[in-house]
């Protein structure tokens, strides 16, 4: 199954450089180990650009915020799903990156 999400630009940095090989998401889907996490880089409509031309990349416009039209394909590897180490409602999902 693949699972289409929103990541905030500094999040979507770390996965993209490699330095956060993990996601932290509501438990509001099915997420199973060998799913695909589809992390599409979005700006809340709140969210502060460090710069216009930074701002500029981010050109389709949702009810929400905006896109940038950049996206990582990641293998979910492991589900923590425990109440000890997650709230209530949240799972950490360990993440390997899809090469095409």
């Amino acid at each position: 199954m693949i699972h289409e999400v929103k990541c905030r630009p500094e999040y979507f940095a770390a996965l993209a450089d490699g330095t956060k090989p993990f996601e932290v998401r509501k438990k509001d889907r099915p997420y199973q180990a060998g799913d695909i996490l589809a992390v599409n880089e979005f700006a809340p409509f709140d969210y502060i650009f460090g710069s216009e031309d930074e701002y500029k990349r981010f050109c389709r416009t949702s009810n929400e915020g905006r896109y940038s039209g950049e996206c990582i394909l990641f293998k979910i590897t492991y589900i923590l799903d425990d109440p000890q180490y997650c709230k209530d409602g949240m799972v950490i999902l360990g993440l390997a990156r899809c090469e095409i």
